[in-house]
């Protein structure tokens, strides 16, 4: 498989999208503001247990950062030299996110360098992926004509169309995501192998969309109806074959009666929605602040010797102003001290605008 890490380094964070066979199959952030305050994936540190419950058959670790995290002890047991103050070598198999610390996996404390102390923490992105697909070439995204921007906005549509017609509709709930296939635009071969195409054409879609996204948990897909057991097996099959480059555990359920599929996803760490809003579902003021530092670094390149302001709304401007992630010291390191911050005024002002001064 053609893999490649497409990597955009920002003002604010670094987003990188992972490319197999010319697509992007998922998107990844690092966002200077959770800097020495987050575990991220495939981490490896040493850590305390604070804890061991031996109703759960676990232990709780403290990482020097974050919620402690949890170490299941599996069918085995609790090994020897587990106990409550120990010090213990731990890598990251799943990030924190909602109420829940981030899960662990046992690793070796004597191989680790720098023991006691934090082993691998705030590497860069590009690091952090190559540790889960060493075989993939990391390239800048420009570089490699991947336009990450437009993937984090499909990542994010309701609807998706599929290619030769129809479409797919994904909505998350408190519960699960739901999936509909839709016929929508699709008029040939009407009928039954109208359904058997259009829910053929959907399984790749979906697999990728599930992981581009970071969907995990409960998926439920609303297929269009199928009579026959064979055309039945075969959209089960193309969904299972779909699946496999995912590096996510993945349980999925026999198209049921009713034309559902049931399926969970193991979570490895926050959803693309996760990241990038707030509980309502909109872009977060940070999100929003973040695409203001872009626009003012895109229109300091365009040019290269223009004084520029960036006026936002109160709201950014309450993000940006105290400056905690140090987003000025950066941006000047970029582009000299040749940009302003203001307060835009006005009953109709925009969310922000960079003008010239």
């Amino acid at each position: 498989m053609n893999r490649l890490i497409a990597v955009e380094d920002w003002v604010g964070e670094t987003r990188a999208a992972i490319v197999e066979n010319g697509r992007v199959v998922e998107l990844h952030f690092n966002r200077w503001s959770e800097r020495g305050t987050r575990a991220h994936g495939a981490e490896l540190y040493a850590g305390r247990i604070t804890r061991i419950d031996g109703s759960l058959n676990a232990a709780f670790v403290d990482l020097g950062r974050g919620e402690p995290g949890f170490l299941p002890f599996g069918k085995a047991g609790r090994a020897k030299g587990l106990h409550d103050g120990a010090l213990i070598g731990v890598r990251v198999t799943r990030e924190a996110f909602a109420e829940k610390g981030p899960t662990l996996a046992l690793a070796d404390l004597d191989e680790l360098p720098g023991a006691p102390e934090l082993i691998e923490t705030d590497a860069n992105l590009a690091e952090r992926l190559l540790r889960r697909y060493p075989d993939a070439d990391v390239k800048w995204a420009d570089e490699a004509r991947i336009d990450i921007e437009a993937a984090i906005e499909a990542a994010q549509s309701i609807d998706v169309p599929l290619k030769g017609g129809g479409a797919l509709r994904i909505e998350a709930t408190a519960a699960l995501t739901a999936i509909d296939i839709d016929s929508a635009g699709r008029t040939s071969n009407a009928g039954r192998k109208l359904a058997l195409d259009v829910n053929l054409a959907a399984m790749p879609e979906i697999a990728r969309q599930i992981r581009l996204r970071g969907i995990g948990g409960n998926i439920v897909i609303d297929c269009l109806h199928l009579r026959s057991q064979p055309d039945r097996k075969a959209v089960e099959g193309a969904l299972k074959k779909a699946l496999k480059p995912d590096p996510a555990r993945i349980d999925v359920l026999p198209l049921s009666r009713f034309g559902l599929i049931e399926m969970a996803r193991q979570r490895t760490g926050r959803s693309v929605a996760e990241v990038l809003t707030d509980g309502a579902g909109t872009p977060s003021i940070e999100t929003r602040a973040l695409t203001a530092l872009r626009r003012l670094l895109l229109e300091a390149v365009a040019n290269r010797s223009a004084q520029l302001n960036l006026a936002v709304s109160p709201a950014l401007h309450d993000w940006l102003e105290p400056d905690r992630i140090d987003w000025r010291g950066a941006m000047t390191d970029r582009i000299g001290p040749r940009f302003t911050l203001t307060a835009a005024t006005g009953e109709h002002r925009k969310d922000f605008e960079v003008t010239t001064t």
